[in-house]
């Protein structure tokens, strides 16, 4: 088949089609299955890559890919796709790929929310996540987003007022930048704005434009159960956790495929790798563990170019958020996880999330300026379509005379087409780089001792030739959630076990040559072959032959 396009937002009937294409091309790695349905009833799929010949996706390690948790991040899915085709086409002729898939499964889940997808990509509106009335389910007063002109774009309005707290930059008219503090009457420097989004408000008194809660609030990444707040504390939260059918499929789809051992959710709004803990600082959790992270991490930082920082950093210095994904990952399963930030248009301005924190925090007006003035030159000389539409007079059927204008709509948080291809590549070679990480279990005959009389000593090795233990993270083992390594004998029909339990518990294999002895005396009578199945949950599955002979 041909490459598929990845300098497109993907719709939902498209995303599902290439997913069944996907598995007909390659029936032997690629498998779709529906892991849940939508709010509005569409089908979520989930994609296994691995190659089957070479056993079961669910005895090897995994990889978890999601992306479009949030309907309008939009450069999520896409990049999840380019994923899927890049190790499906690459198979044949990439012998990374090819060995990667023959030991390691990745799951993909490309499209989270598939409603909200759909909400942003038909209608100029945009949700959160899902579309379900949240938290009201009547309209209250207020400015809502709406295309007002019916140009298939929600903007931004702006009123001439010598009130208005918002002027034209003096470097260049399209940027609207604050008043200062002392730029009042009689002043200079004006004209002055006020700004607001496009949009109708219900119930005008003719004086006051204030905006209304969101009719669609949901925030799918505020409903998982780790220190989950309810909807008075944390916008979106949702009535409990797991209370939306979208959330619920990914926990059932986890849960039935214990063998992840590695989670990425892709997102957009900044371009950073985000990365556990949340609730506790690194200081709080185990040191191994924050080895580990950075390690893989710092990878990810060569292969983006992105800023990393952990959600408690997040919580701290930019905004606080509670019940997310990431927290019940690493939480709540003991899981290592990412959260993949792709675009932020801020970037194009040089600085890094926490250095627009700084100038947010400290008022900064200069450096938020310069800015949107280099945001504004980036557009300019890289974008075929405009980046910013110049402002236009239109005669608002509430407020009189307006001028709309503004970013074009997505473009603030999800990459350009003209990049897009380039971001998939990035965060991809990223993803490849964790699912190396993950353990592998392997084991070999390490003795074979006849004792006489048909009775013999028979043991495996068990090795770990994985960057990541068996347990994935220390935090796993204190959980109590991390499953020890087995090693369970089978013997012929006429064979006996004089010593040893047939199945032991080895414990956990560190990463790198960690190592465990499984021993058993068997009486055999003649010759014969025993079978040992050594499994680990999240370092895979083998069995091994071991001949007893003379």
């Amino acid at each position: 088949m041909e490459a598929p396009r990845f300098d497109k937002y993907y719709r939902y009937d498209e995303m599902v089609a290439l997913l069944a294409q996907l598995a007909d091309e390659f029936p032997t790695l690629a498998r779709v299955e529906v892991i849940g349905q939508s709010y509005e009833g569409r089908d979520i799929p989930a994609l296994t890559v691995t190659n089957a010949d070479t056993g079961a996706a669910l005895n090897k390690p995994a990889l978890y890919i999601d992306a479009n948790i949030h309907g309008s991040e939009v450069t999520a899915c896409t990049s999840c796709l380019y994923i899927a085709w890049r190790l499906l086409s690459g198979h044949a002729d990439d012998a990374e790929i090819a060995a990667m898939l023959d030991t390691t499964a990745f799951y993909l889940i490309p499209m989270v929310s598939p409603d909200g997808v759909e909400h942003c990509l038909s209608t100029p509106g945009r949700v959160r996540s899902g579309t379900r009335l949240y938290p009201h389910e009547e309209e209250k007063d207020g400015l809502y987003p709406d295309d007002v002109d019916g140009d298939g774009r929600i903007l931004q309005m702006r009123i001439e007022d010598d009130t208005g707290g918002w002027k034209v930059s003096e470097h260049d008219d399209r940027l609207m930048i604050p008043r200062e503090f002392n730029d009042t009457l009689p002043h200079t420097g004006g004209p002055f704005y006020r700004v607001y989004q496009e949009g109708s408000i219900r119930n005008f008194d003719g004086v006051e434009v204030r905006s209304a809660p969101a009719k669609q609030g949901l925030d799918f990444n505020r409903n998982f159960p780790s220190n989950w707040r309810i909807g008075s504390q944390q916008g979106g939260a949702g009535d409990w956790p797991f209370s939306e059918p979208e959330t619920r499929a990914i926990a059932e789809f986890v849960k039935a495929h214990p063998n992840i051992g590695g989670m990425h959710s892709f997102h957009t709004g900044f371009e950073a790798i985000i990365r556990v803990p949340c609730s506790e600082s690194d200081d709080d959790i185990p040191r191994e563990d924050v080895a580990r992270l950075l390690d893989i991490g710092n990878y990810g930082k060569e292969c983006t170019g992105y800023a990393m920082f952990s959600y408690n950093e997040l919580y701290k210095n930019i905004y606080e958020a509670y019940g997310d994904h990431a927290a019940w990952a690493y939480h709540h399963l003991g899981l290592l996880y990412y959260c993949d930030e792709l675009w932020d248009m801020r970037a194009r301005g040089n600085p890094e999330p926490m250095e627009v924190n700084r100038m947010e925090k400290e008022r900064d007006h200069a450096g938020l300026e310069q800015m949107h003035l280099d945001m504004l030159r980036w557009t300019d000389e890289t974008l075929e379509q405009d980046g910013f539409i110049r402002w236009t007079p239109f005669e608002h059927p509430q407020l009189g005379p307006v001028e709309l204008g503004g970013w074009r709509p997505l473009l603030g948080n999800n990459s350009p087409f003209e990049c897009l291809e380039e971001t998939c590549r990035n965060i991809h070679d990223f993803t490849f780089a964790h699912a190396k990480s993950l353990p592998r279990v392997s084991a070999s005959v390490h003795e074979t001792e006849s004792l006489g009389d048909g009775v013999w000593r028979v043991s495996v090795a068990v090795v770990n030739s994985g960057y990541l233990p068996t347990s994935i993270t220390r935090r796993a083992v204190d959980l109590g959630v991390a499953k020890q390594v087995t090693a369970t004998i089978s013997l012929p029909a006429d064979a006996e076990i004089v010593s040893g339990a047939p199945k032991q518990e080895l414990g956990h294999l560190a990463g790198y040559g960690g190592r465990k002895k499984a021993e058993w005396i068997v009486r055999l009578g003649e010759a014969a072959t025993c079978d040992v199945e050594i499994h680990s949950e999240k370092g895979g599955a083998q069995s091994v032959a071991v001949a007893c002979e003379a």
